[in-house]
């Protein structure tokens, strides 16, 4: 009797709040999708970067459970620009590609300090890639750190958040598709400010 009165007290706020919710997430990363390689000492080179740090957008749910914790999944485009800078000593050429990359990061999340308007949190948990052919070396797996604060306007939520992703290593494939160890020219550690918007 005393075990059933104890999980009526702590499920009592969940079933009060809402259970679900849903929006959507999006920013900026602070740093690129490749590391800056140059292969050959100037005045001759081949120099590969990113040229450009692009964006983040997409959807997420949220489950939220007792005692300030949740989880959060999201689907997330994260273009990746790769950009190329080839020098014969002579001229110089460049080329820039950009490649689509979703990224689906599941988190668990504590919220403290409950205060009436805005509640800080930190969260944790895997993150999962899928990139195009043409970049299918990258690595598919990460771990994923953040902190941030829920500010409630009535029954929308604004979260801004920092968040660290550090991936595993990259994986390149021999000419028959299989794994090899190779150079990594993914940025490993990645840095992102995003926004959500729920309801």
């Amino acid at each position: 009797m005393r075990s059933l009165l104890l999980a009526a007290l702590l499920l009592a706020p969940a079933a009060s709040a809402q259970l679900v919710s849903v929006g959507v997430r999006g920013g900026v990363p602070f740093t690129g999708g490749f590391s800056s390689i140059t292969d050959v000492p100037p005045p001759d080179f081949d120099r590969s970067y990113s040229g450009s740090k692009e964006y983040i957008v997409g959807a997420m749910v949220e489950l939220h459970l007792p005692l300030g914790f949740s989880v959060e999944a999201d689907a997330l485009y994260h273009p990746l620009n790769l950009s190329s800078q080839v020098s014969t000593g002579t001229a110089v050429y460049t080329d820039s590609t950009t490649y689509n990359s979703f990224e689906f990061p599941v988190v668990a999340k504590y919220r403290f300090l409950h205060l009436p308007l805005v509640k800080p949190f930190v969260e944790a948990g895997p993150s999962f890639r899928a990139a195009a052919t043409a970049v299918n070396y990258l690595s598919h797996e990460g771990l994923t750190l953040g902190g941030g604060v829920e500010i409630k306007l009535g029954r929308l939520r604004l979260e801004p958040e920092l968040r660290y992703i550090r991936w595993r290593a990259d994986t390149m494939v021999n000419q028959d598709n299989m794994p090899v160890s190779g150079p990594s020219i993914s940025n490993l550690n990645q840095a992102e400010l995003l926004v959500g918007i729920a309801f």
